[in-house]
């Protein structure tokens, strides 16, 4: 079995930066991420991808250079990797996380045999983001950005223990919502360090200090807000329009009836989940950004539970509701989804979601929807659970 610190040496910084970055990860939830890509126009292993128009004259001009010309497509692309950098930096300030400026190179399509798909190495920049206030959703935020921007796999490293690779794209290595350990850091070597996991090649140096948006200036902070919501949008459009899982909402009918599961922080034989409840939990903190329509949370596939959902002193519960009385927004039988949608903005939040939301609501107790890792239904309407006893 592999020293898992030596697995650590894949990730090198500096001597002088590695004591604050091992400190940060003894006293935060941090973690690893870019927007850079070696072939951006390759998103055949996408979950997302928001450039589907049809392209205009000039572009379909530029996209045939640029099969044609290979210094034009490196310059290109360079382009395009840095604004997307700069977009994901903005948000993730915006957040109110801590973001550092890491320079580093991974292998993109490691482990591919595809001839089309050859490894690469990238040379990026990268950030190290630290989760100053403790935000509950912080891994997720950044899973739905690794996938927003098509990357192989992001890195995570949950507060003082092992940090893992995970998957963001349908890649090989290591694969959509696939983990890989890396081990617990260990510091104390000096110089750059460059080593592998599994042999793939991945080394960063620290460059910077810590930026926060508090530490930005109000012009950049407005820009980076704006940045922000745009993202946001982005990720809220990649959820709703998700095809990576196949199922839909008839795949959960068990006679007529959908079972859905919910976890609360009582321990009841009988609840009533009431959406006026909305927003009170933190790990809703997100969904209550994209509307304020009052609505609670199930799953139907418990395999599919996030951790930071039923962590803690949960108890999970279970109702059954007729089939009939749910809208699946993503197979928009009604056309609901699709008369919503703006044509620019597509789903903002707190409008166009509000008003899907209130749409299905005149006709429907609820709805079921996809995101990339999970199929959910939200209610509208207040409905008794019983406990679910353990077997």
């Amino acid at each position: 079995m592999k020293d898992p610190h030596n697995l650590w040496k894949e990730h090198l910084i500096n001597e002088a930066g590695l004591s604050r970055i091992r400190q940060d990860m003894l006293n935060y939830d941090t973690a690893f991420i870019t927007a850079f890509r070696g072939d951006y126009d390759d998103v055949s292993m996408c979950l997302y991808n928001p450039n589907t128009q049809d392209l205009s004259e000039e572009e379909e001009k530029k996209k045939k250079k640029k099969q044609s010309d290979r210094a034009y497509r490196y310059r290109d692309d360079h382009k395009k990797n840095l604004r997307n950098n700069k977009e994901l930096s903005a948000y993730l300030i915006s957040q109110g996380y801590g973001l550092k400026n890491i320079q580093g190179s991974y292998i993109e399509n490691f482990k591919s045999v595809d001839p089309k798909k050859i490894p690469r190495e990238v040379k990026e920049a990268s950030f190290f983001i630290t989760n100053l206030n403790n935000d509950p959703e912080f891994f997720d935020q950044i899973i739905n950005l690794g996938k927003r921007y098509c990357q192989d796999s992001v890195i995570l490293v949950p507060k003082g223990e092992e940090g893992y690779l995970y998957g963001t794209n349908m890649g090989k290595y290591p694969g959509l919502d696939q983990k890989e350990s890396l081990g617990k850091f260990v510091g104390g070597e000096t110089g750059e360090f460059m080593s592998r996991i599994n042999s793939r090649p991945f080394v960063m140096k620290e460059d910077e200090e810590m930026k926060t948006y508090e530490k930005l200036p109000p012009k950049q902070r407005q820009a980076a807000k704006l940045m922000a919501n745009r993202i946001d949008r982005q990720i809220n459009e990649m959820e709703l329009l998700s095809t990576i899982k196949e199922g839909d909402l008839p795949d959960y009918d068990q006679g007529g009836q959908v079972k859905l599961y919910h976890f609360a922080p009582v321990d009841e034989s009988e609840i009533t989940v009431d959406p006026s409840q909305f927003g009170k939990q933190g790990y809703s903190r997100r969904e209550k950004e994209r509307s304020s329509y009052p609505r609670s949370f199930f799953y139907v596939n418990l395999d599919e539970a996030e951790g930071q959902v039923k962590s803690g002193n949960k108890t999970l519960y279970s109702l059954d509701i007729p089939i009939n009385k749910l809208y699946s927004m993503k197979s928009d039988p009604e056309g609901i989804v699709k008369d919503v949608r703006h044509p620019v903005y597509n789903f903002r939040n707190d409008i166009e979601w509000t008003e899907l939301f209130k749409r299905i609501h005149d006709k429907y107790d609820g709805a079921f929807y996809s995101t990339p890792s999970m199929d959910v239904v939200v209610l509208f309407e207040p409905y008794k659970a019983t406990k679910v006893e353990e077997e």
